[in-house]
């Protein structure tokens, strides 16, 4: 996991920049943001013109830090390119954020940032630490409930995830995994495009403490028919089943969704089995339409709409 007391890095803004070029409503909404950092004890380091005249590395070294332990708040591509210029490979693990200063004409190369930002105002130390994470490959820890929490997947999680789906019951209603060579390709096509387009997707359940991995959940982006929807998935390993686990971890998620994300509505899909299952949706407030054929499978089609 990555919280803020185990992520080390630092916040590097060209101090001359930001004194002369950002308007006063963007300059309050650093100020917030500045504050945010130093309360989270994240080192802010100011360069200056004059330090562009030098090779990063030189600017780095003399604050002694790393690369990979940096984040670059670019505004102009100059110093984007003093970012990338003349510097050994390492320097590719320095996150930068271009941020386009309104009404500047220098535009930002979209191809040597790892995030751009038309403004300050909706940017806090959650999205600095998530765009420094996805630059990392660092898992996102999505959200927490009172007994666990969902992060995302990582193939580190390879032999957890076999031993849960290997469990008794557990493929009965979901798809098995590929062989391991397979799942693995899909996992990290999985991470990459999905997680880092859309910004969500299925996710494991881990008890808080023990970080056990409890099952998966989450949601994912398809089309049914010629409409687009998102659905909840959710499976819970055996041994913790019949506790509230999924009620508790399927209740976060759609709380998540509201507050997250533009969709009024989750599906959900179940074959007509699964009584736990649809017993769970019922308890969860989702109504139930059509049946529906998919990939030549009938399933039961739940639907709950946001108020």
């Amino acid at each position: 996991m990555c919280h803020w007391n185990t992520v080390n890095w630092n916040c590097i803004i060209r101090k001359e920049t930001l004194e002369e070029k950002i308007s006063e409503e963007e300059k309050h909404a650093l100020s917030r943001l500045q504050k945010e950092l130093s309360e989270q004890k994240k080192v802010e380091l100011l360069f200056t013109d004059a330090d562009l005249e030098k090779d990063i590395t030189f600017f780095l070294s003399g604050h002694h830090v790393k690369p990979e332990e940096c984040m670059l708040l670019a505004t102009e591509p100059e110093e984007v390119a003093w970012a990338k210029k003349d510097v050994d490979s390492d320097s590719d693990q320095l996150t930068i954020i271009g941020y386009e200063v309104p009404d500047f004409s220098k535009q930002m190369p979209l191809s040597n940032v790892d995030m751009l930002l038309l403004g300050l105002e909706e940017v806090d130390t959650e999205f600095l630490l998530r765009t420094f994470q996805r630059k990392h490959h660092l898992p996102w820890r999505i959200l927490e409930t009172k007994r666990c929490y969902l992060r995302e997947i990582t193939l580190d999680d390879m032999d957890d995830l076999f031993d849960l789906y290997n469990k008794k019951g557990i493929t009965d209603y979901i798809e098995p995994l590929y062989e391991r060579q397979e799942e693995e390709e899909y996992q990290r096509a999985y991470i990459e495009n999905m997680y880092g387009y859309y910004g969500y997707g299925m996710w494991l359940a881990k008890e808080r403490g023990t970080h056990r991995l409890i099952g998966r959940a989450g949601i994912d982006y398809r089309m049914l028919g010629e409409e687009e929807i998102i659905e909840m998935g959710y499976v819970i390993a055996p041994e913790y089943q019949r506790q509230g686990y999924a009620y508790e971890v399927c209740q976060a998620i759609m709380a998540w969704v509201k507050n997250n994300l533009d969709f009024r509505r989750i599906d959900c899909l179940v074959e007509p089995g699964n009584e736990a299952s649809l017993g769970l949706l019922h308890k969860l407030g989702f109504q139930e339409t059509e049946k529906i054929n998919q990939d030549g499978k009938i399933f039961r089609h739940f639907r709950y709409f946001y108020p």
